[in-house]
């Protein structure tokens, strides 16, 4: 279905290899047979090749020199956005892609950076509570899979997706709500490479995470403070636990996080921290310690890594 609704973005109708004689008797263009027909009212069926509706899915019957679009079978299956976007589908928007070898629906992020990504968290608001989240909603996910929704995809559909692959996070922050910010409207992102995050078995753990401090893509990371101190940190949970500190996530709200005697990041942590000044809830530290972000909106991405 995602292929259909990406051709029906440019047309109208398209041909979808059949052809009927005078609405009965109809063939796939392989040779095969098919009794089902799903004919718009009205149809005549006096022509031979079947065009389809790409927004009610109904048949009509056409002259086979009729200039339309065409739907093709794409060879395997998609296993990311990057697939996807091999196969020339540049519009982002909701796909479906192989995770283990289950249909999953994502976010493709076609746009941004060279395109391809799997965008895996999306926070706008505080409509939506992360913090307290239990680990099977973290790992199944939860929210609507859209760029105009809270939402995240699922630890386990993040193992999956990094495990057998290089690949690239980037964090995107914007803006920044602690009182009297001078950053406010800023926005902030930044690269992350040998992206990795280990099974449920080891409670997904970020297991490995690289800046390249030489040469930095984005402003996010100035200083060592940031997400690389997570690294080796199991995922930890209201329900769950990982963390020696137990009351980093039941005092200072930083649940659903990769945690180690707390973090020096946590965005999915509580939207309205109980301190702005230390690093409580949702938060982001800038500019080697010196800086406490707690950004209004937050988007976490990855991608396989483009040699």
């Amino acid at each position: 279905m995602t292929s259909l609704r990406k051709v029906g973005q440019q047309c109208t109708n398209f041909w979808i290899g059949g052809q009927c004689q005078k609405g009965s008797n109809c063939k796939w263009s392989d040779g095969t047979t098919f009794d089902y027909t799903n004919f718009r009212n009205g149809n005549s069926g006096t022509e031979n090749c079947i065009l389809a509706d790409t927004k009610s899915g109904t048949w009509s019957t056409q002259p086979c020199d009729t200039k339309s679009c065409i739907a093709c079978e794409i060879k395997g299956a998609m296993q990311n956005c990057q697939d996807w976007m091999k196969a020339g589908f540049t519009d982002s928007g909701k796909y479906t892609i192989l995770v283990n070898g289950v249909e999953t629906e994502v976010w493709c992020d076609m746009q941004t950076y060279g395109g391809g990504w799997v965008l895996f968290q999306n926070r706008l608001d505080d409509t939506e509570s992360y913090w307290d989240r239990k680990w099977d909603e973290y790992k199944n996910g939860f929210g609507d899979i859209d760029e105009n929704s809270n939402f995240w995809l699922g630890n386990e559909a993040l193992y999956q997706l990094t495990n057998n692959q290089k690949a690239t996070l980037r964090v995107e922050m914007y803006g920044d709500r602690t009182p009297n910010s001078k950053n406010a409207t800023d926005f902030w992102f930044g690269h992350y490479f040998e992206f990795k995050v280990g099974p449920e078995s080891q409670n997904y753990p970020l297991l490995n995470l690289e800046m390249d401090w030489a040469h930095p893509i984005g402003n996010a990371s100035t200083a060592w403070y940031d997400l690389t101190c997570s690294i080796g940190s199991p995922f930890s949970t209201v329900d769950n636990i990982h963390d020696p500190v137990k009351e980093c996530v039941t005092k200072f709200q930083m649940g659903g996080w990769w945690l180690k005697n707390c973090a020096l990041s946590t965005l999915n942590g509580a939207y309205t921290p109980k301190d702005w000044n230390n690093g409580y809830g949702m938060f982001w530290i800038w500019d080697g310690s010196e800086t406490i972000l707690h950004p209004r909106k937050t988007r976490m991405l990855v991608r396989t890594t483009v040699e």
